[in-house]
């Protein structure tokens, strides 16, 4: 079982490394990040994996709504929300021509879309790997919708969030 004060930063390292190995075409960039991931730059593309929020469960995938026990003490599950995005370079204007060319917007699409399925792969595959695992690394999950991100900033891609429970402690 995960446990102790970095417990969410092995769920996002393992992870990562995860969708590392699954990809088909590595970004430049890939990294656990502190709050809100940030398109600094994408030349050649962004793997990028943060915690969006922390909160306490009795009931997953739902937030603790009721005081239970002194303080809360008794909730089951502390329950983390993560945030993964893979980002490319989006197509732009080159020269005179005042939009990109439909080759180069297709090959995007191709690639963006390449890049959704095999995130969604892996996440998925990962966090079942996690909760199968004879010791129950994780007590559950829930993946969100996959959703597609910019074109913004020169850079497009996919986001994908998910919910991971873990043992109080």
């Amino acid at each position: 079982m995960i446990t102790g004060p970095l417990k969410w930063y092995t769920v996002a390292e393992t992870v990562r490394l995860a969708i590392m190995a699954d990809l088909t075409n590595l970004p430049d960039r890939s990294s656990v990040v502190p709050g809100a991931i940030a398109w600094d730059e994408c030349d050649c593309g962004l793997l990028a994996i943060s915690v969006a929020r922390i909160y306490l469960s009795d009931s997953f995938p739902q937030p603790l709504t009721t005081k239970v026990g002194a303080a809360a003490c008794d909730a089951a599950w502390d329950v983390g929300e993560f945030v993964v995005q893979l980002i490319r370079c989006a197509p732009n204007p080159e020269g005179d021509d005042l939009a990109p060319t439909v080759a180069a917007l297709d090959a995007s699409a191709q690639e963006i879309l390449r890049d959704a399925y095999e995130l969604l792969q892996s996440v998925t595959v990962t966090l079942c790997e996690m909760k199968e695992q004879p010791d129950r690394e994780i007590i559950d999950f829930f993946v969100n919708p996959l959703t597609s991100q910019g074109p913004s900033g020169g850079c497009v891609g996919s986001e994908l969030r998910f919910l991971v429970a873990l043992p109080r402690n």
